[in-house]
């Protein structure tokens, strides 16, 4: 989720931000305050949920963390070392589950979400990337490339702008091949790797081609090797060696995309992305041109999965949920957006099943939705809608 969903959720940064401060008496750095413990956490604004086992579990707002080993029907909330908003979780193996969010935070818990430490932030991510620009900018005086050179310089000079805001970047999604290495990304090309859960990081914005430092607003993979990340402009990014290499995929659209799927097909793979006001679009052959799918909405889609029999599910802002027919060329809906905005999805049919994959898919189409958002989690049932198709 980048700044403008946030938005879109009536959640100004600055509020939130001030809210923390203005309660605590004095400016407090919100990366050392830890959230604050209340019985009404689980109505707290969340911004994503996940299944882990047998428990789900719910971050957002003030760093709050809940989690339920009921499927959502009683909440005890999590001690959590922070107060910055938490934008996104994933799971990187069972019991490790990882979150990301403003201020460059990341936290980890090794229990299963009973506990979390912070392992990484936007001090740290501003380190790096000085250390990153300034050695790029080395290299290109080596090389004697006027444009290289002045590409170089401003790449630097921006990275010694933001540093006068301190910590101020958000961290927006999180992937982890297993439970030592995985990747976060985020506002303006923020891409950083760990091989050792967390302890030590390292910048790789310099492999993608993203001079103008757009955000990347989510990353998956596929645990063989390839990882995705759907972007700002209508990019998504493709690795398939575990992030040594990338390709730019353009899908000619100039908004914001908030997820990809992969979809297996006779020729490889088919890739969907899906983004801002109700746009999804689907890759054609080798993934080089991209097709629109028609659609009956135009909110803001948040997640997604695969149905079984051919196509995909996608979930709106609103909460409603819309299939596309088995040739992916439309989306139609299937069952219309009601209650508050929503930011994060889980299908609770994969509650207990302990799958190591972080994408929603390829889990059926019956079963109930968990959605986050505003008022906390709430769910809805599928099965009155399962085997819908256009």
């Amino acid at each position: 989720m980048n700044l403008r969903r946030l938005m879109a959720l009536a959640v100004p940064i600055a509020l939130t931000l001030a809210v923390s401060e203005v309660l605590a008496g004095a400016p407090l750095d919100a990366l050392d305050q830890p959230a604050y413990m209340s019985t009404k956490a689980p109505k707290a604004l969340m911004l994503s949920v996940l299944t882990s086992g047998s428990r789900l579990i719910a971050a957002g707002e003030h760093g709050v963390i809940v989690y339920s080993d009921d499927q959502g029907q009683h909440w005890t909330q999590a001690q959590s070392p922070v107060s910055v908003m938490l934008v996104a979780l994933t799971r990187a193996a069972p019991g490790h589950v990882w979150a990301v969010g403003h201020d460059g935070a990341v936290l980890a818990s090794d229990d299963n979400g009973l506990h979390w430490e912070r392992r990484f932030d936007g001090n740290q991510a501003n380190s790096l990337m000085q250390q990153q620009a300034s050695q790029q900018l080395e290299l290109a005086r080596q090389g004697h490339a006027p444009d290289v050179v002045t590409d170089a310089e401003n790449a630097l000079a921006d990275v010694e702008a933001a540093l006068k805001f301190g910590p101020s970047r958000p961290l927006l999604s999180v992937w982890f091949k297993n439970e030592n290495e995985g990747w976060v990304v985020g506002s303006y090309g923020q891409i950083f790797h760990t091989t050792d859960a967390g302890h030590k990081w390292e910048s790789i914005s310099n492999r993608l081609q993203n001079k103008d430092g757009l955000h990347y607003n989510q990353i998956v993979g596929n645990g063989e090797g390839e990882l995705l990340i759907a972007g700002e402009a209508g990019k998504i990014y493709q690795s398939k060696d575990w992030g040594k290499s990338w390709q730019t995929k353009d899908t000619g659209y100039q908004g914001q995309l908030y997820g990809v799927l992969t979809i297996p097909d006779a020729s490889g793979e088919t890739l969907l992305a899906y983004g801002f006001a109700g746009h999804a679009f689907r890759s054609g052959e080798r993934n080089t041109t991209w097709h629109e799918l028609t659609s009956t909405t135009r909110k803001n889609l948040i997640g997604g999965y695969t149905l079984p029999g051919g196509g995909v599910r996608l979930i709106a802002q609103d909460g409603a949920v819309l299939d596309s027919d088995p040739a992916m060329n439309q989306l139609q809906l299937v069952r219309a957006g009601e209650g508050p905005a929503v930011a994060g999805v889980a299908l609770l049919q994969d509650l207990g099943k302990d799958k190591d994959k972080n994408q929603i898919q390829n889990q059926g189409q019956a079963g109930v939705l968990a959605l986050a958002g505003i008022g906390g989690v709430r769910q809805i049932a599928l099965d009155s809608v399962a085997g819908s198709h256009p």
